[in-house]
This record gives C-alpha cells, sequence and structure tokens, in this order.
C-alpha cells in the first residue's frame, strides 16, 4: 500500500526519489529473508531452527517497521538540499588538509 500511494504522490518523478525507493527495496529484502527462513526451519522440522527463525523474523519485523516509520519521518529533502550545496563547491573548505 504504501509503495502504491508513493508512486500516486510522486508519479513519474518516483524514479527520482532513491532514498525512498531503497527503503521499499530493503522491505522487500527482509520479507523475502522472513520467508526463507521460515521455509528453511519449516523443513528440517526440529525445535531449534524454529526458535532460530521466530527470532531472526521478529528481528526482521522490527527493522520493517522502522523502515516504514523513515518512508513518512524522514529528512531525505533536508539531506539533498544539503547535497546541491556540496555539488555546487560550498563546502569545499573540507577538503583543507586531506592527503592526495
Amino acid at each position: 500500500r504504501e509503495l502504491f500511494h508513493a508512486m500516486a504522490r510522486f508519479g513519474p518523478k518516483l524514479e527520482r526519489q532513491q532514498i525512498l525507493l531503497g527503503r521499499f527495496v530493503d522491505i522487500g529484502t527482509e520479507l523475502f529473508a522472513i520467508t526463507a527462513s521460515c521455509s528453511r526451519a519449516q523443513s528440517l522440522e526440529t525445535k531449534e531452527a524454529l526458535a532460530v527463525a521466530d527470532y531472526f523474523c521478529r528481528i526482521s519485523r522490527l527493522k520493517i517497521e522502522a523502515l516504514f516509520r523513515d518512508v513518512h519521518d524522514n529528512r531525505d529533502a533536508e539531506g539533498y538540499r544539503l547535497a546541491q550545496q556540496v555539488l555546487a563547491g560550498k563546502f569545499n573548505w573540507l577538503q583543507d588538509g586531506i592527503v592526495d
């Protein structure tokens, strides 16, 4: 749902929202890892394998929840503006003292 909302909000410009898209990719990756670990644990049919998969899934769920929070509550626009200033040469003083 969140991805479709982003598609409706940004339209064709969604491809420019690389950090946002990266979050959706990370969510999908976590979901795939959950599915794979649960499938493997079920095929092994041991309590230990299920316990490990359960723990992994709980940790992954926390990551997914954080990624969904970051879809709406982030500093992407602020970071983009700062990056534009860096590219414009306004922060060249940061390079002072760096050895080539």
